[in-house]
């Protein structure tokens, strides 16, 4: 017997609090670090203080700045179109972005949910970017994680995305699990200005090693604050 399709999951909305630059969620298992804290906690950013120390400290923060509006904006403007089919008008920050990615979007069968939080017995939380059912999906949907970026991003940054997603993909199938959500792939679209996006598609097995490596992520993070 084929298992029905999964009609509508609720959305949980962000609680969120910054203490010393770090955010954190308030869920039903109380206080709990964000899944980008511990990401960017962890990782060596030696690189990118090189860049700041390249390029000087206003200039980089503006570039940062800049790119965080742009993601935001990004996000807004899928998350209205899969809600009510509203079509972005002309900008020349946004629309750039928006051409790559909406072919894609048509993929889109069914949405679920966006811009949803989650969180995850090993105490962290987050907010995924879409639940959506795809065109070629069967009885389980796929988690969507829309990003932005000027030309292809490289592996190293690519790999801190899928860990990113497959942490989001654990929290989710562990909050939504009553209504048996069992996410078993992820797809990151990266939109590149009037150009294809860049698609990182992760197979159950991928998101399986990733959310191992973000595991150790988390156990190192939680030693250094201890």
């Amino acid at each position: 017997m084929t298992a029905e399709l999964i009609r509508a999951l609720p959305k949980y909305e962000s609680i969120r609090t910054h203490t010393n630059g770090e955010r954190s969620y308030a869920t039903p298992i109380g206080p709990c670090s964000s899944v980008t804290t511990i990401l960017s906690g962890t990782r060596d950013n030696s690189g990118l203080q090189i860049w700041r120390e390249s390029v000087g400290e206003a200039r980089a923060d503006f570039i940062c700045n800049l790119a965080s509006f742009r993601g935001t904006r990004h996000h807004d403007t899928i998350e209205r179109y899969l809600l009510d089919g509203t079509e972005p008008a002309f900008d020349f920050l946004n629309t750039p972005y928006w051409n790559s990615t909406r072919d894609f979007l048509h993929r889109i069968r069914r949405p679920l949910v966006c811009e949803g939080a989650v969180y995850h017995p090993l105490r962290y939380a987050g907010a995924f970017d879409c639940i959506a059912y795809l065109d070629d999906d069967g009885e389980q949907p796929s988690l969507l994680d829309w990003k932005t970026a000027d030309k292809i991003r490289n592996p190293a940054k690519m790999y801190e995305y899928s860990l990113q997603v497959a942490a989001y993909t654990a929290a989710a199938n562990y909050v939504y699990k009553p209504q048996g959500l069992n996410i078993t792939r992820a797809l990151i679209v990266v939109a590149i200005p009037d150009e294809t996006p860049q698609i990182e598609e992760l197979s159950a097995r991928q998101l399986t090693q990733y959310m191992q490596h973000f595991e150790a992520r988390v156990k190192r993070f939680t030693r250094a604050r201890a």
